[in-house]
C-alpha cells in the first residue's frame, strides 16, 4: 500500500458557498499534520462538507484521513502579542529574582555584563514582526536573532521601559538571545506581534533570473507561482541559477527561498528514504555557503525556507549551483544513493532587510 499522497488535496466544504484550503502532504498515514483556514459563521449550527476535488485533473489523485475539526472563535481586530516571561528564558550567568514590583509575570532577571537570557519564539511564517523587550533598570544589552546582532540592539533607559525592534522571523522556532553589555538592566518580559510595512520585501521570480548549463525553466508545477520554476540546478556548477537582486541599503537580509523536494533514496526497508537536498548559495561571486532543503515530498509541494545573506547597497547576484561532496576518504560514489547531487526545485527568491 502507498502510504503517502502523490499530489496536494484541494478540499472544499460548502457553508454559504464553496472555499478551498491546501492540505499538506502527509509522510506517513500514523504522522498527522494540520491545515488552517478562516470562516466567517453567523450564530447557531451550521454544517460543513468536506469533499474533495483536483484543480488540473477533477479528481483527487491520493488519499487523505480527516480525524477532526477544530473550530475556535477569532476576531480580526485583535493582534494580541505572544509573550515570553524573561524568568522562564534559558538563562546564563545570572537567575531570576522575585522580588521586583510591577512586573508582568512572577519574576525578572537581572542582567549584569555577559550573563544573557535566550528566549524561544514562534513564528507561523517567516516574515516580518515586532520584538518588544519590557525591562526595569538602566544598563544595556544586545540583542541577537538567530545569532545575527539586531541593528537596533539598545535597551535600558531609566527605570522601567521598552525597546522595539521590527525583524525578521524565520517560520517556526526562533532563538533571540539578550545578553548583558552593562550591568543594570533588568529584562521583564519579551513580545512578539506580528507587524507589516516597516521591513520592505522585494519577490523575484525564479523564472526571471538566468538559468545556465542543464538548469531550465520547467512549466508544469500546478503550485508554483505563475506555474513555472526552475528545475535542473546542481550535478555540477556548470548547471546554475544567477538572479541579480535589490539592496536599498547595505547589510544583513533574509533571502527567502520557495522550494520544492521530493528526491528520496531507493527504500532499504519498509519505509521510504527522504533525501535533503542543498544548494550551495554565492552572493557577488564570494564563497558559496551551503543551505540544506528538507523534503517537501512532492515536486508540485513548495516550501519556504530563509537564509541570512549580507548584500551591498545597490544590485547584488545570487548565484545558486550544487553538487555532491566527497566521503572523508575522497570517494564520491554511494551505492544507496543517500545523497543527492542536485538543488531543490526553485520558485522564487525574496529579499527583506533582516531589521
Amino acid at each position: 500500500m502507498n502510504c503517502w499522497l502523490v499530489a496536494p488535496l484541494q478540499v472544499y466544504w460548502m457553508t454559504a458557498g464553496p472555499s478551498a484550503v491546501d492540505v499538506p502532504l502527509g509522510y506517513k498515514w500514523v504522522v498527522w499534520g494540520h491545515t488552517d483556514t478562516t470562516v466567517k459563521l453567523t450564530a447557531g449550527r451550521h454544517r460543513i462538507t468536506l469533499a474533495a476535488q483536483d484543480a488540473d485533473l477533477g479528481v483527487t489523485k491520493g488519499d487523505a484521513i480527516i480525524d477532526k475539526i477544530d473550530l475556535s472563535l477569532r476576531d480580526e481586530n485583535v493582534t494580541s502579542p505572544a509573550i515570553y516571561e524573561a524568568e522562564y528564558a534559558t538563562l546564563t550567568g545570572t537567575r531570576p529574582h522575585y522580588t521586583y514590583p510591577g512586573v508582568s509575570g512572577p519574576g525578572a532577571v537581572p542582567l549584569p555584563k555577559g550573563a544573557s537570557a535566550t528566549f524561544w519564539v514562534h513564528s507561523p511564517t517567516d516574515g516580518e514582526a515586532t520584538v518588544s523587550l519590557d525591562h526595569l533598570g538602566d544598563g544595556r544589552a544586545q540583542v541577537s536573532l538567530n545569532g545575527e546582532e539586531l541593528d537596533v540592539a539598545r535597551t535600558g533607559a531609566g527605570k522601567k521601559g521598552t525597546d522595539v525592534v521590527r525583524a525578521f522571523l524565520s517560520g517556526g522556532i526562533n532563538k533571540i538571545t539578550v545578553t548583558g553589555v552593562s550591568p543594570g538592566l533588568v529584562p521583564d518580559r519579551l513580545r512578539i506581534a506580528p507587524s507589516s510595512g516597516t521591513l520592505v520585501t522585494k519577490v523575484y521570480q525564479a523564472e526571471d533570473g538566468t538559468p545556465s548549463g542543464a538548469a531550465k525553466v520547467t512549466d508544469a508545477y500546478t503550485f508554483a507561482n505563475g506555474g513555472k520554476a526552475v528545475t535542473g540546478i546542481g550535478d555540477g556548477k556548470a548547471n546554475a541559477l544567477t538572479v541579480d537582486v535589490f539592496a536599498k541599503r547595505s547589510g544583513r537580509h533574509a533571502v527567502t527561498i520557495r522550494y520544492s523536494n521530493a528526491e528520496q533514496a531507493p527504500a532499504t526497508h519498509y519505509n521510504p528514504d527522504p533525501i535533503t537536498r542543498h544548494a550551495d548559495l554565492s552572493v557577488n561571486g564570494g564563497p558559496a555557503r551551503r543551505v540544506l532543503f528538507p523534503t517537501t515530498f512532492h515536486f508540485n509541494a513548495f516550501r519556504e525556507l530563509t537564509v541570512p545573506v549580507t548584500l551591498k547597497k545597490g544590485t547584488n547576484r545570487l548565484t545558486f549551483t550544487a553538487e555532491e561532496l566527497p566521503d572523508f576518504n575522497g570517494d564520491t560514489y554511494n551505492q544507496y544513493d543517500q545523497r543527492s547531487p542536485y538543488a531543490p526545485v526553485i520558485d522564487q527568491i525574496a529579499v527583506t532587510p533582516l531589521s
